[in-house]
């Protein structure tokens, strides 16, 4: 499940899965950076490529296979899914409380996993 360029990512997969997440009532220091949706979407156990972009507020996960936009949706519980033109699926949620405390249960239990090997 390699992390990909944006940029590259869409020149070598047509029409993706996408979840657009916006952290507008987020503060910079509870902010997820791309290094959370990095670890998060190892530890969701993404199969396939998928590229993250993050523009202000707002962070872009773009996967090849549908699983793998699945399982972090689970997580996210995304307001709307709809298909576009340019995704095969594109899915809007927002950072809250509730999904930060998912999020970070799942980051810790990676961190405890990894200090136990």
């Amino acid at each position: 499940m390699p992390s990909m360029d944006w940029e590259d990512f869409h020149q070598d997969h047509h029409r993706p899965h996408v979840l657009i997440i916006s952290m507008e009532s987020e503060t910079p220091r509870h902010a997820l950076a791309k290094a959370d949706f990095d670890l998060l979407v190892a530890r969701l156990g993404a199969i396939g490529n998928y590229a993250i972009k993050t523009e202000g507020t707002t962070t872009h996960i773009a996967f090849e296979h549908a699983a793998d936009a699945g399982r972090l949706a689970a997580v996210l519980r995304p307001k709307q899914t709809s298909r576009e033109t340019e995704w095969a699926s594109k899915s809007l949620a927002t950072i809250n409380n509730a999904t930060r405390r998912r999020i970070l249960g799942i980051l810790s239990r990676a961190s405890v996993k990894r200090s136990a090997q």
